[in-house]
């Protein structure tokens, strides 16, 4: 930098320090009076590397011909995963962790009744990850590399598939739970992109294989390995881990939905391309009555509870079956139940504009469709 540059605002955003390599630079509040200079070894701007402070607190201006190094959060964190004696006083600086709003890990459903040993294992041997806005998380066709988990702590991101955005995450959200917990689950056609600068904790799947190998933690681990049976179509475990029913496991529950009864095969076959995998743990509401209908949810295992006001028995459906189709199909304004996840559940999930999509595609089949749930002819989306 020359005489008078600006090497930095106020104001600005940037997950970075600044190091002083040669010259001088001058670091000053505006509108006072108030400066520091920096020579050769000296920095500036720690906070922003550590994530306490997300905008530069000062302007940082070259007195001399200078040379700084900048060095970003990102390649920080990259280099305590590499170096790991470095890790615990790095982490230790970063204060934000322990603020009320950064969630705890134990927390996360799929951890609910972890021993509080496992989930100080899983935080020591995670890898803390940073992404930008803008940041691609996680492409096309893609799964997080060895199967870890994502556990969002700060920020929100952005689903879409085929460029078409459906759904966001934020704090408290999981990336990549079904291979985490060893299901059989192919990477789709999702793309997962940071909207704000996400903060983000990568567990170790090895750390719970570990731990389900631990004798001393069998017990403890029951729902967690219910939670697996499950999902995977094995059986329902109560909670002393003896079977009380099994879960019926349809992994082509897409294709075989009664909503596409009436449809083509070739249109058929381009559904599941479109529809994402997510997971439900025992009492989570998938969506609740008067919810606009974006989904159409087609469960591949589990069960899960409809319920409606007014109504005084519940149905309950299970692997095969597809809620929320009504209301994604517009022939009702909105859910007319609420759907309640019963024990874990596996949805693949179809946005309303990728369904619009797929029948742009394929003009005779919006006829079909309508006609295989309604009986008659009519335009789906109105």
């Amino acid at each position: 930098y020359c005489p008078g540059d600006f090497l930095a605002e106020a104001g600005q955003t940037g997950p970075s320090m600044i190091v002083v390599l040669a010259g001088e630079v001058r670091c000053e509040q505006p509108q006072t009076l108030f400066y520091v200079e920096l020579k050769r070894g000296d920095w500036c701007f720690q906070n922003n590397i550590l994530g306490i402070e997300a905008e530069r607190a000062h302007d940082v201006v070259a007195i001399t011909h200078v040379m700084v190094m900048v060095l970003y959060r990102h390649a920080l964190l990259n280099a305590i995963v590499a170096h790991p004696q470095a890790r615990e006083a790095v982490l230790d600086n970063e204060t934000w962790r322990a603020e009320e709003s950064v969630p705890k890990l134990g927390k996360l459903n799929v951890f609910e009744s972890v021993p509080e040993a496992v989930i100080k294992r899983l935080e020591k041997e995670s890898s803390p990850r940073y992404f930008k806005a803008g940041s691609i998380i996680l492409g096309a066709g893609q799964a997080v590399e060895d199967d870890h988990v994502f556990f969002i702590l700060r920020g929100e991101v952005r689903i879409s598939v085929l460029g078409i955005p459906t759904r966001t995450m934020g704090v408290g959200a999981s990336i990549g739970v079904h291979r985490f917990l060893g299901l059989d689950c192919p990477p789709g056609q999702m793309e997962i992109v940071a909207t704000s600068p996400c903060d983000v904790m990568a567990l170790k799947r090895e750390t719970m294989q570990w731990a389900l190998e631990e004798e001393r933690f069998e017990d403890d681990l029951i729902p967690y390995k219910n939670g697996k049976s499950i999902l995977s179509g094995g059986q329902i475990l109560d909670a002393f881990g003896f079977p009380i029913g099994s879960a019926k496991f349809v992994p082509t529950c897409v294709e075989e939905s009664e909503v596409f009864g009436a449809c083509s095969r070739e249109f058929v076959a381009q559904i599941p391309k479109l529809v994402e995998e997510v997971a439900f743990w025992p009492k989570e509401v998938i969506y609740r009555q008067a919810d606009v209908g974006d989904f159409m949810y087609f469960i591949k295992a589990g069960r899960v509870r409809l319920e409606a006001m007014g109504r005084k028995q519940h149905e309950t459906v299970g692997g095969g079956a597809t809620i929320g189709d009504m209301a994604c199909l517009d022939q009702v304004p909105n859910h007319v139940e609420t759907a309640i996840a019963e024990t874990h559940v596996w949805v693949r999930i179809l946005h309303k504009k990728l369904l619009r999509r797929a029948l742009s595609s394929f003009p005779e089949e919006e006829r079909r469709l309508m006609g295989s749930k309604a009986g008659g002819g009519g335009n789906v989306f109105g």
